[in-house]
């Protein structure tokens, strides 16, 4: 906003020159009508592109706005005042657009390439721009010494630009300045007649505005989408980019040419990510609080929803603990990240199964909560710990020997509600919980400990899955319970 009220005060100081600036009374130039129809159809080129990008489009650049605003209103001066302009007058105009319109381009160019109007060595040209603008309207002698100080500042404007050159859109705006040079020169030892003078320029001056104007708008657009369609998912793959580009520069000798290329990349992945990063935030608290409950969240309300009927499963480590005190922090780090990836990937394909969180060595899964109660749902979530069983002996260990799991499951009534306000989290709570993470607790290495009721449901449909029975289980807080045990063979 600040920008954009800043920018809006310039475009505005540019709109009343007219009021400080006094032009005497010269006889007008003799200028063909037909650049007073090209001013025209300029006019009604810029105007239609400024109302499309304000009205109709997504990109909304204030650098943008001012520059082709100062540009209508140039043009638009030469259109009505077309007949009585004088050579001294339009000259006077041109250098001032000049003046208000390339640090608002230069600034743009900056803004792309992640650098400041400094770097660039923008001052340069803005100074000697100035000098030679205050000596054509104090009308002296603009001389030799002073059109060789506006060429040098160009001059070396343009050298600073070359340090650049591998940065985008660099080489265009050389080719602009370099343009603008040389009609300088042509202009200052009069080569080239007033009116064709006057219509290179117009046409010179359009050209670079428009293409300019065309570019801005691409890149902001092609941002735009980029950052409108990335999720959290991109943005982890930008970040492990990131992190491996970076992983590359320590442990290589890098070229000069690598360097550039790493740079690019660098600058390339700092523009995809969003600022805004609201959308973000909201598509984490959906994953972090389903069923529409991020809802509930933002706006404060403590709200749950109850379910009769809800597959609750529990997984624990074998040994985990003795693993713990053995081994330092990092490695028990990465071998419950290896872990949990590899179960996070088995639950994916299960659409009626959520994975709800992990504390520990402790990873609990519940199903139904996007979707009313369905029978297959028990048999998802038996097929769903069977390959736990499976995918845990192939996790590479740092002693060599395979990992084990225990698995409860049971089925029935529970409360899911957001629990917390600084750090939401999605809680599952209830009796049926608590037995499942009892039947966990109390199940043999490398087996699935499932509660009576849960074996009534899964029996029903599948007759050919064949459990143990284990009578007068203790379950604390529970009391004794007949549970049955699946087990490998």
């Amino acid at each position: 906003m600040n920008r954009f009220i800043s920018l809006a005060g310039y475009t505005l100081l540019y709109y009343q020159l007219d009021s400080f600036l006094k032009y005497p009374d010269q006889s007008p130039a003799q200028f063909s009508p037909l650049i007073q129809t090209g001013e025209i159809f300029i006019l009604f080129m810029f105007s239609s592109f400024l109302f499309y990008t304000i009205v109709c489009s997504n990109v909304h650049n204030p650098s943008l706005y001012s520059l082709v605003t100062i540009y209508l209103k140039y043009i638009m001066d030469l259109a009505i005042h077309h007949s009585t302009i004088s050579l001294y007058e339009y000259e006077i105009r041109r250098f001032c657009m000049w003046l208000f319109t390339t640090p608002i381009l230069l600034h743009i160019y900056a803004n792309i390439n992640q650098l400041t109007l400094w770097d660039i060595g923008s001052h340069y040209h803005i100074a000697s721009n100035s000098v030679y603008i205050l000596c054509l309207y104090l009308r002296r002698n603009v001389g030799y010494p002073l059109f060789v100080t506006l060429i040098a500042g160009e001059g070396y404007f343009m050298y600073r630009l070359l340090h650049f050159q591998e940065r985008v859109y660099t080489k265009f705006i050389l080719f602009i300045w370099l343009l603008f040079s040389v009609l300088n020169v042509l202009e200052y030892i009069q080569c080239i007649e007033p009116e064709h003078l006057h219509l290179c320029y117009l046409f010179s001056d359009t050209i670079a505005k428009w293409s300019i104007a065309l570019i801005v708008y691409d890149h902001e657009e092609r941002n735009f989408y980029l950052k409108t369609y990335i999720d959290l998912q991109g943005v982890t793959f930008l970040t492990t980019l990131s992190k491996s580009i970076h992983q590359f520069e320590k442990t290589t000798r890098l070229t000069s040419h690598c360097s550039h290329v790493i740079d690019m990349f660098h600058r390339r992945i700092q523009t995809l990510v969003p600022r805004d990063k609201t959308s973000l935030k909201l598509e984490l608290l959906k994953k972090i609080l389903p069923l529409e409950l991020e809802e509930n969240y933002l706006s404060k309300k403590n709200d749950y929803k109850e379910f009769p009927m809800v597959c609750v499963l529990f997984t624990d480590i074998v040994s985990y603990t003795e693993l713990a005190k053995k081994y330092d922090s990092s490695v028990i780090f990465q071998l419950l990240h290896d872990v949990y990836t590899r179960f996070d990937d088995i639950v994916q394909p299960y659409t009626h199964l959520q994975k709800i969180e992990t504390i520990g060595d402790a990873y609990m899964v519940v199903g139904d909560l996007y979707h009313p109660y369905q029978s297959t749902t028990p048999q998802q979530m038996m097929d769903l710990a069977r390959e736990f069983l499976k995918e845990i002996g192939k996790v590479p260990t740092p002693d060599g020997k395979p990992l084990q799991l225990r698995i409860g499951i049971h089925i029935g009534k529970v409360v899911v509600g957001i629990l917390g306000v600084d750090i939401p989290r999605l809680c599952v709570v209830g009796n049926t919980v608590n037995m499942a993470a009892r039947l966990q607790s109390t199940a043999d290495p490398d087996t699935i400990q499932i509660s009576k009721h849960l074996h009534e449901v899964v029996t029903e449909d599948n007759k050919d899955i064949l459990f143990d029975t284990k009578e007068n289980v203790f379950l604390k807080n529970i009391g004794s319970v007949t549970t049955y045990v699946w087990r490998e063979g």
